[in-house]
């Protein structure tokens, strides 16, 4: 249920088939998790969690699609430093102090929220055209001139809420587009129920200027029960509006007890906490999964990952403003791969990969044995030649590279294919990578 979930609005993007923002991520950043809720069956339910939420299994309410899957209130949860744990019941904790948007350190945050008492500022009325600011030192007066014209388009009133969503915001949540369903793809509308993602409005939308990627920029956020959407209009069309990494927040703040997640507010670990991982041989840089900025925190240079039994998901960012534009450069695949890191990166995350470190020695038996999945140095884990693999039935990808960025230009040759595979390897070649295609046995040189 939550692969069929995230598909429908992901798949698509994932697939490169649209242009648009993701509503959970990339793929999941976690495995399934028991968690406690009171009223769930032995008071536990399985949750799962992506980047921008976390799905909850709840078959046990509502055995009909979408909503046998309910993604949390997490960012309530975050405003308020309660943490539920059943339909009534609460834990305390800080509310979470963790930026909404922009570099790490920014305003507002979550705890922000709270503290500005935003949630009872009263509705604007339709059709008023945004301009209020919320900057580190409360809700403005007045401020400067916003980079583009959006209005209050539709007031929300129930019960404890009275707020009105931005036009930007709505014409999202009401939109529709490419869609996977049952893995056929269609056209229809993104979300069954416009508040389906988000949750009903606990904000009003204001502008706030942040640092993206050291940048100084305007965006429109708002603040949804589930969500916050945020508004760049400096971005290309399919990504102005974006969700927030609620659900990276979220786990963070859940996981750390306080509200205050390390290493990095923006975008912490979705795992365990990074902790660096020792080595006997001092000469080797090591670090683990998480968030980490470069020239800080790790060095740049060439790394390889140890974990052999996970989907490895890593990714070279420009900043941790979340965006798609961030990211210089990513890969997810079985098996250990092998990735350089540019002095010029700002930051590298992963997840699922293990301890990286700057051993590249040998880790086949030899350079002529078989190999499986994952990224290989030629010349030294393999030696150039022609290699056949052996299945290529859950369609196999290769790709031969001339270095490790990730980056596009260092393809020299690839392919994706449900044919059994011959691939002539190059002593010029810096590595190989593949994925699905069996084992491959050196047939020639």
């Amino acid at each position: 249920a939550f692969e069929r979930t995230w598909a429908r609005t992901d798949q698509p993007v994932a697939d490169l088939a649209v242009d648009r923002t993701w509503m959970w991520g990339p793929a999941a950043t976690t495995g399934a998790l028991q968690e406690d809720y009171a009223e769930a069956p032995n008071g536990t339910r399985t949750v799962q969690y992506y980047d921008k939420a976390r799905m909850e299994d709840n078959s046990w309410r509502a055995n009909q699609a979408p909503w046998d899957v309910t993604n949390g209130l997490l960012v309530v949860e975050l405003v308020t430093g309660q943490l539920q744990t059943g339909d009534t019941q609460f834990e305390d904790r800080a509310p979470a102090a963790v930026n909404i948007a922009g570099d790490p350190g920014e305003h507002p945050t979550y705890a922000d929220i709270a503290a500005f008492g935003l949630r009872t500022q009263p509705a604007t009325t339709p059709g008023t055209v945004l301009g209020a600011w919320v900057e580190a030192s409360g809700l403005l007066a007045s401020g400067p001139t916003p980079p583009a014209t959006v209005t209050a388009a539709e007031r929300l009133t129930v019960t404890g809420i009275d707020h009105t969503v931005a036009s930007v915001f709505w014409a999202f949540m009401t939109s529709s587009g490419l869609v996977s369903e049952n893995g056929q793809p269609l056209t229809a509308p993104l979300f069954l129920n416009p508040y389906y993602a988000t949750g009903y409005p606990i904000t009003e939308a204001y502008w706030s200027q942040v640092q993206i990627g050291g940048t100084p920029t305007a965006v429109l956020w708002q603040c949804f029960e589930r969500r916050c959407l945020t508004y760049n209009p400096a971005n290309s069309p399919g990504w102005q509006v974006e969700a927030g990494n609620v659900g990276q927040h979220y786990y963070a703040w859940r996981s750390s007890g306080s509200g205050n997640p390390e290493p990095n507010p923006t975008e912490p670990s979705p795992t365990e906490p990074p902790i660096l991982t020792p080595t006997p041989d001092p000469g080797y840089k090591t670090f683990g999964d998480g968030v980490w900025i470069v020239g800080k925190d790790i060095e740049a240079g060439t790394y390889r990952s140890s974990s052999t039994n996970s989907v490895c998901y890593w990714e070279r960012v420009s900043s941790f403003g979340g965006m798609l534009g961030d990211i210089i450069a990513n890969n997810a695949s079985f098996g250990r791969t092998v990735v350089t890191i540019d002095a010029t990166d700002y930051g590298f995350r992963s997840e699922d990969c293990g301890a990286w470190s700057t051993d590249l020695s040998q880790i086949t038996t030899s350079q002529t044995a078989g190999f499986g999945d994952g990224a290989w140095i030629v010349g030294v884990d393999i030696a150039p030649g022609a290699w056949r693999n052996s299945d290529s039935s859950e369609s196999c990808y290769w790709e031969r590279v001339s270095d490790f960025s990730g980056e596009s230009d260092a393809i020299i040759a690839n392919e994706f294919s449900t044919a059994i595979q011959t691939v002539t390897i190059a002593a010029s070649d810096t590595g190989f990578m593949s994925s699905d295609c069996g084992t491959w046995t050196r047939i020639g040189d």
